[in-house]
């Protein structure tokens, strides 16, 4: 979404300055030739887990947002930094990516608690997130001649004394992104 202001010669380039930005405002800085609206996918159950996905305009970036809650209480989400292959073969690590109409242009992140479980029976820690919703954050870019985007995830999901739910692995959403501007 472009803002364009036309005003006359003789404003003040003070004054040119104040409407620009009051208009960036106003559309909330998609900037950078990104796209001010938002997409969202269907919700999901997959593996125990509530998912959603959207995208969402953010400090002139665009950025993915996948939503997790597990179904159950007391089941905890692996997390970003558990290893590719696990804990001793435990554990699957939650991974999101983007192909199609978005790019990622850094890493994923969250603002979730981490914390260690134990499950009972094993000798292993494995590094989790707090019971409840965590929200991953992919920052991407909009790639030119596509109006969609496929989004992967993959997750799994464990309690200390329930055992674990069926992981996820690489899990497809589709973003109907619109044109590109």
């Amino acid at each position: 979404m472009a803002v364009v202001v036309r005003l006359r010669a003789r404003r003040v380039k003070a004054g040119c300055a104040l409407v620009a930005a009051a208009g960036a405002a106003l559309i909330g800085c998609a900037g950078a030739g990104e796209s001010g609206t938002t997409a969202h996918a269907d919700p999901f159950t997959a593996g125990g887990v509530a998912v959603t996905v959207r995208t969402q305009p953010r400090d002139g970036t665009l950025r993915i947002l996948a939503e997790l809650r597990p179904e159950r209480t007391g089941f905890h989400l692996y997390s970003l930094s558990l290893p590719n292959g696990g804990i001793d073969g435990i554990g699957i690590p939650t991974r999101i990516r983007a192909e199609g109409g978005l790019r990622a242009t850094g890493p994923a992140t969250t603002d979730a608690k981490p914390r260690v479980l134990r499950p009972a029976g094993l000798d292993v820690g494995l590094p989790v997130y707090e019971d409840g919703l965590v929200t991953l954050e992919l920052p991407v870019r909009r790639v030119e001649g596509t109006d969609s985007a496929k989004v992967f995830l993959t997750y799994g999901a464990c309690s200390e004394t329930a055992g674990c739910l069926p992981p996820v692995r690489d899990q497809e959403v589709t973003l109907h992104l619109g044109s590109a501007d």
